[in-house]
Formats: structure tokens, sequence, C-alpha cells
């Protein structure tokens, strides 16, 4: 496994400068490793939106805008900063800039899934026409 992430980490960042954007995974390689286990995969939109659409499998909800968005990413990671993570939002926009937070806050090994859950012109279909599975979003009980 650790061979393997080193593997797709290397090819991702192998050539991009140390303070490069983080690295651009299309949603079927990020369904695909979080089925092995290899990868943490956060939603960060808002609890409307995952009402809508349901969450990415075995996902993290977590909205970027919250206060605590580091800490609550933390705790989707156990606190492990170096276990490779990868932030969808609808369409890009969002999880580009939340995949910048994190990597400053020290996350090691960050991921963009830029189609987002929609899709979008310059990064492929999303994570939704792609067919690939959702959890329904349960708003917890207050």
């Amino acid at each position: 496994m650790r061979f393997l992430i080193g593997a797709l980490l290397g090819a991702t960042f192998m050539t991009a400068p140390a303070c490069a954007e983080p690295g651009a995974l299309p949603a079927d390689s990020a369904w695909q490793m979080v089925q092995r286990g290899d990868i943490v995969v956060l939603d960060v939109r808002t609890p409307t939106e995952w009402a809508m659409t349901g969450l990415p499998r075995d996902s993290h909800g977590i909205n970027v805008k919250d206060r605590d968005f580091i800490a609550q990413a933390r705790g989707a990671v156990l606190g492990d900063l170096e276990q490779p993570i990868a932030v969808i939002c609808r369409s890009g926009k969002r999880s580009k800039e939340a995949a910048s937070v994190l990597e400053k806050a020290g996350f090691t090994h960050v991921f963009d899934i830029r189609e987002g859950m929609v899709g979008n012109d310059d990064s492929g279909d999303g994570w939704l026409k792609r067919g690939l599975p959702t959890d329904p979003f349960i708003p917890p009980y207050k």
C-alpha cells in the first residue's frame, strides 16, 4: 500500500515545485483509492448540497466555511497529517481552496478532485455523472 501511495504521490508531485497547487485526482481514481483504504475524502460543500445529492461513499462531510474546518479534517484522518486526503465540492472551486488551506495547516498529501460532484468543462464529468456511489446525508439529531 505504501508503495502504491508513494508511486501515485511521486507521479503527481515529481515535477511540481515545493509550494505547488495540490495534485489533481480524477473522481474514479479517488473512489478506487477509497475502496482500498488508501485515501480519505472530504466533501467540503454545505449540508444543503449534501442533502440534494448525497456525499461520495465513505467520505466525510466537512464544510470548508466552518470555523473548525481544520480540526474536523484532523479528526477525519485521526490526527495523521501524512494520511493522503482528497477534497471534493460541487464543481472544483471550493475544493481548490480547501486543499490549499489543508496544505498550509500541515497536511502533506492533499489531492483535489477538481471535477467535483457535478463536473466542469475543464476537469471532467464529476462524481455523479460517472455513476460513482454516494451515501445519503442524514442531518444530526438536535
